[in-house]
């Protein structure tokens, strides 16, 4: 997602002991939990006409990660919490599942 979030879930996880390609794979993980989260919220805020763009986009071979998450930040005002809030709701949840 980017390497705030990385160095958080490795300083959080404490998994800077791992090898690198573990890291890599944890980071991924987390990422791709964060992601979906934030695709499903993301429902609930857009337009009818934004998710049928937003299906389009999903549908297109080449789209990236990256290319969703763009075309969410301009759509929705409020991105950035939402993020942060996915992001917190995953700490929350590992904590529990740690606890």
């Amino acid at each position: 997602m980017n390497e705030l979030i990385s160095k958080e879930i490795i300083d959080y996880c404490k998994i800077g002991s791992l090898p690198k390609e573990d890291q890599v794979e944890m980071i991924e993980r987390f990422g791709r939990i964060i992601y979906q989260a934030i695709l499903v919220k993301s429902l609930d805020i857009l337009s009818e006409k934004e998710q049928t763009s937003l299906d389009l986009l999903l549908d297109e071979d080449k789209t990236t990660t990256n290319d969703v998450l763009n075309f969410l930040k301009l759509k929705i005002p409020t991105f950035d919490i939402l993020l942060e809030d996915e992001r917190m709701n995953l700490k929350d949840d590992l904590f529990v599942s740690v606890a």
